[in-house]
């Protein structure tokens, strides 16, 4: 019999651990000692279980037997192809057969899904990110980056963090750079890479660099406006098995959407794309940050995401420039127009309900292991993530480009992962250090963040702005109302 890793799989070593995550399902697991030695001989490549617990025989020795040694890994493997992680047959063909592929005629693609719970004869901890976050916190280490492969771009949104004026003085990274880049990011274990920009679809070398990182056995996202994508570079898209493409879509009236990107026709072509995309059975997530332009129209959007099976991500709170400037935020939502999204988003989709009803909140998190909780950091920018632009420099994270912490063309990646004085101290940044927010009522609403905290109030990473708080207690307020007005 014949075993590899699915096509969505991914296995990396973490710590010591076994680490298994897929980009279809959305599961991931981690394990120990016998379960880390076993995902450690398993690959991308067919390989017949005899020929694994031969080698698993050398590394255990006489304590176990060979009959005993095999029927655990054949325990082990069953599990996880079950769960989609792995895939066996008899024959090269037959995995292939039997690997599943993206489409959004499955019953329930990942476009659409918002409960990834995990079901396992196992005893399963569901929130592999936190127990990665506390591995980390001992010792750092770099599990994702976004790279801005270009600061051009073909649009001029009235309410990006992005200023203008990098735009308009654009440039891209070169190809071998950015290989350069992911090769050492491959070396050291890295796992999720972000391509975005600017509009990462205006550099040249797009269809090439996403064939290097899945060459690099890199998971991929895109973050792109898709306008200047071309029709040819669509089955690579495919080929290359991108994890998910995240697009904004502002609003189903051209005008409004062609408005906030100042770009006149740029709704028809993004539209145009996305359903190009769909097509091709390419996931697709939309991105509809509200505005006072647009937030009227959330239930357009929500209806024609539905109806190609996709997700809609809606951010009420806009995050200021990131050269500290906040003209953007006049196009912000007031509290009251938030509170009339938050209805629209609860009492018209189905999935977010269902996800409030069901998610683990910040405060029972919390009581469950105070001591342990207030030592947790509230992100992981600069801590399992940060971000690379185009002229090299690092940031913590994508937003926070006024705390440049190293540059690729200067410094190693690996330099500067371990040794930036300034990613130490956002390191040293924790839930305690915010104990106002720790006995906060509406703690369990709200969307605490660094980065806003610190474009929006001049470099003050720890200034807290009461639009936030507002907006929290008003969500609170929203959900427990819906919640009693429908109780069965």
């Amino acid at each position: 019999m014949l075993v590899r890793q699915s096509k969505n799989t991914f296995i990396r070593s973490y710590f010591g651990k076994g680490y298994i995550s897929n980009q279809l399902t959305r599961f991931d697991r981690i394990y120990n000692e016998t379960g880390a030695d076993f995902l450690h001989e398993i690959s991308r490549v067919p390989q017949s279980v005899d020929s694994i617990i031969e080698r698993l025989q050398v590394l255990y020795g006489n304590s176990v037997t060979h009959e005993a040694l095999k029927a655990e890994f054949l325990s082990f493997v069953e599990e996880l192809v079950q769960t989609k992680f792995l895939v066996i047959g008899e024959t090269t063909e037959e995995l292939d057969a039997k690997d599943l592929d993206f489409s959004y005629d499955m019953e329930n693609p990942k476009t659409m899904v918002n409960d990834f719970t995990q079901h396992s004869k196992d005893v399963l901890d569901e929130n592999t990110q936190n127990m990665m976050l506390e591995a980390t916190l001992r010792q750092p280490r770099l599990n994702g980056i976004q790279f801005e492969l270009t600061s051009r771009c073909n649009e001029r949104c009235i309410h990006c963090y992005i200023p203008n004026a990098k735009k308009n003085s654009g440039a891209d990274m070169p190809f071998e750079k950015v290989k350069s880049i992911i090769d050492e990011f491959a070396d050291n274990g890295g796992l999720q890479v972000t391509l975005s920009g600017g509009e990462v679809f205006l550099h040249k070398d797009i269809i090439p660099i996403m064939k290097y990182c899945r060459e690099k056995d890199m998971m991929i996202t895109i973050l792109s406006n898709l306008v200047a994508l071309r029709d040819y570079q669509i089955p690579f898209l495919k080929e290359y098995n991108v994890s998910t493409v995240q697009v904004s879509l502002y609003s189903m009236d051209a005008s409004v959407h062609d408005l906030i990107t100042t770009v006149k026709g740029s709704f028809d072509k993004t539209k145009a794309a996305i359903e190009k995309l769909v097509k091709a059975d390419v996931p697709i997530v939309i991105s509809c940050p509200m505005m006072k332009v647009n937030y009227k129209g959330y239930k357009e959007v929500l209806r024609y995401a539905q109806s190609i099976r996709c997700k809609v991500n809606v951010d009420v709170i806009m995050m200021a420039q990131a050269d500290l400037d906040t003209n953007n935020l006049a196009n912000r939502l007031s509290v009251e127009e938030s509170g009339e999204v938050i209805s629209d988003i609860i009492e018209n989709n189905a999935d977010y309900r269902k996800a409030i009803s069901e998610m683990a909140s910040f405060s029972s998190m919390m009581y469950a292991n105070y001591d342990n909780f207030v030592k947790l950091p509230l992100c992981g920018a600069g801590i399992n993530d940060c971000c690379i632009a185009e002229n090299g420099d690092v940031y913590p994270c994508a937003g926070w480009q006024d705390m440049v912490v190293g540059n690729v063309y200067k410094q190693s990646l690996k330099d500067i992962w371990d040794n930036s004085d300034k990613l130490k101290t956002i390191r040293g940044v924790t839930q305690g250090d915010f104990p106002q927010c720790l006995e906060c009522e509406a703690q369990d609403y709200c969307s605490r963040c660094l980065v806003r905290n610190y474009n929006e109030s001049n470099g003050d990473m720890f200034k807290l702005n009461k639009h936030f708080c507002d907006v929290a207690f008003l969500n609170k307020k929203i959900v427990e109302d819906y919640w009693t007005k429908n109780k069965s």
